[in-house]
C-alpha cells in the first residue's frame, strides 16, 4: 500500500494566510534569529528555514500580479495588526500591520479613480475600503463624520465594492434583466493566484 503524503496547504488561501502570517512574525527580528527559531504556529506549513522557504515561494508567485491585485490579497488575508511591546502608556499591545496598512492605502488611492467626477474624501474612501475587508464601519456614522449624506456614502461604497469584489451573474427574473458576472480586482487576483500556487507541490488537496 502506497502512503499518500498530505500537503501542508489544502487551498491557495491557506498558503497565503501562512505566508502573510510568517512574514509578519519575522518583522524586526535579526536574520540569524529568524532562521534559527521556529515561527509562531499558524496550524499550517513548516517553521524555521523550511518555513521561510515555503513563505518565500508563495510570495514570489504574487510578483506575477499587479500592485492592486497584490494589495487586494494582502488586505483580505494578511493580519490587520501585530503585537507591540513599546510599553508606552498609550499602547494597547498591538499596532497596525504595516503591510496591511500599505495595501489599504494602495486600494484607497485606486478607488479615487473609480470615483472620478464625484466629491470624494480620503477618510471616507479609506474607511469604505477597510469595511469591504472586514473592518467594522457604520455608514451612518461615517457619513456624519465626513459631512455627507448617508446615501452618498452608500453609493460610494457600492462603486468601490464592485471595483474590488466584482459581482456574480444574475439570471433574468420577471421584468429584471440578466446581470452579467463582473470580475473585480480581488476576484481576478484570486483566480490568478489559485493557478500560480497550484503548481507548488505543497499546495492542494
Amino acid at each position: 500500500m502506497i502512503e499518500t503524503l498530505e500537503k501542508p496547504f489544502r487551498t491557495p488561501q491557506d498558503a497565503l494566510i501562512f505566508a502573510f502570517n510568517y512574514s509578519m512574525q519575522q518583522q524586526g527580528r535579526p536574520l540569524a534569529d529568524r532562521l534559527a527559531s521556529p515561527a509562531a504556529r499558524t496550524g499550517k506549513g513548516l517553521s524555521g528555514v523550511d518555513g521561510a522557504a515555503q513563505a518565500g515561494m508563495i510570495r514570489r508567485e504574487m510578483d506575477e500580479l499587479t500592485e492592486l491585485q497584490r494589495s487586494a490579497l494582502i488586505a483580505r488575508y494578511a493580519p490587520r495588526s501585530m503585537p507591540c511591546s513599546c510599553r508606552r502608556a498609550c499602547c494597547s499591545g498591538y499596532q497596525i500591520n504595516p503591510e496591511w496598512d500599505a495595501a489599504i492605502r494602495v486600494l484607497e488611492q485606486g478607488a479615487l479613480t473609480m470615483l472620478a467626477g464625484r466629491v470624494s474624501q480620503f477618510r471616507m474612501r479609506r474607511k469604505l475600503v477597510e469595511q469591504i475587508f472586514g473592518v467594522k464601519v457604520v455608514l451612518k456614522d461615517l457619513a456624519e463624520q465626513c459631512g455627507v449624506h448617508q446615501n452618498t456614502a452608500t453609493e460610494h461604497r457600492k462603486i468601490i465594492r464592485l471595483w474590488i469584489c466584482g459581482q456574480k451573474a444574475q439570471h433574468a427574473k420577471g421584468a429584471r434583466e440578466a446581470v452579467p458576472a463582473i470580475d473585480g480586482i480581488e476576484s481576478s487576483a484570486r483566480k490568478q493566484i489559485d493557478t500560480l500556487l497550484s503548481y507548488l507541490d505543497f499546495v492542494g488537496a
